[in-house]
C-alpha cells in the first residue's frame, strides 16, 4: 500500500516514529467494491506492520468519469525521540553520505504502468516502510545522524542538491557505488532519463559523520 508506506517513510526519514494515520478516499460513481476491499485490506496489513493505528478518514463519492477511479488522502503524525535534532542544515564537511538501496525502482515502475511500456526485465516499485531500519540506525549511532531524506521528488540527486544547499556544503557522488538495476538503467537509457533524478519510495539518504558510517 503506497499511501503508508510513503507516509511511514516521509515521517521516519524526518526521525518522529509513525503512530497515527489519516485516510480520505475519493470513489469515482461505479468503483468496484471488490476493489476497495482490496485496498483497504492492504492497508490495514500495512499498517499493522509499521505499528501504525488508522484513527480517522472520510469518504466522497465522485460522478463517473472524473475520479481516475480512486484517490486516497492521507495524513500522519509521529513521536520525536528524545534529544534528537534531524535537520538537512547539519551536514558537514568530511561526513558520509549512505544510501540504503537501489535507486530509481519506483519511479520507472509508475512509468511503465502508466506509459504501458513493456520492459525486458521486470521493474517493481520499492514501496516500504522505513521505521525498522531508522531504529537500528538509531541504535548503532544515533548521535552520529545529521540528517536523513526520503529522495522521492526529483530523486537522489535532488535530494542531496537540497541537503547541499542548506549545509553550504559540496556533496560527492561515486556512482560506481550506486545500485541501478538493469531494467531500470534500460528504461532511462531508453527514455532519456538520469536515474538519480527518478523517484524513490522505499529508500533513505543519511548524512552521518565520517567515523560512525561503518556502524
Amino acid at each position: 500500500t503506497r499511501c503508508l508506506s510513503d507516509w511511514s517513510s516521509d515521517v521516519c526519514s524526518s526521525d518522529p516514529r509513525p503512530e497515527f494515520l489519516s485516510a480520505a478516499f475519493i470513489l469515482e460513481e461505479g468503483f468496484a467494491m471488490a476493489d476497495l476491499r482490496r485496498i483497504v485490506d492492504s492497508m490495514s496489513a500495512a499498517a499493522t506492520k509499521a505499528g501504525v493505528t488508522i484513527v480517522t478518514g472520510d469518504t466522497k463519492v465522485v460522478e463517473r468519469g472524473s475520479g481516475d477511479g480512486v484517490y486516497i488522502n492521507t495524513a500522519g503524525i509521529g513521536r520525536l525521540r528524545d534529544g534528537v535534532r534531524l535537520s538537512a542544515s547539519q551536514a558537514r564537511p568530511g561526513d558520509a553520505v549512505i544510501l540504503s538501496g537501489s535507486i530509481g525502482d519506483h519511479g520507472i515502475a509508475i512509468l511503465s504502468q502508466r506509459e504501458g511500456l513493456e520492459l525486458e526485465s521486470e521493474v517493481a516499485s520499492d514501496s516500504a516502510a522505513l521505521h525498522t531500519l531508522v531504529d537500528a540506525m538509531f541504535e548503532a549511532c544515533g548521535a552520529a545522524i545529521r540528517c536523513m531524506r526520503d529522495p522521492t521528488r526529483g530523486g537522489l540527486a535532488s535530494t542531496l542538491n537540497e541537503i547541499a544547499a542548506q549545509s553550504a556544503v559540496g556533496i560527492e557522488i561515486d556512482e560506481c557505488t550506486i545500485v541501478i538495476h538493469d531494467g531500470v538503467r534500460g528504461a532511462c537509457e531508453l527514455l532519456g532519463l538520469d536515474p538519480l533524478y527518478v523517484a524513490n519510495e522505499g529508500k533513505l539518504a543519511a548524512v552521518v559523520a565520517r567515523e560512525s558510517a561503518d556502524a
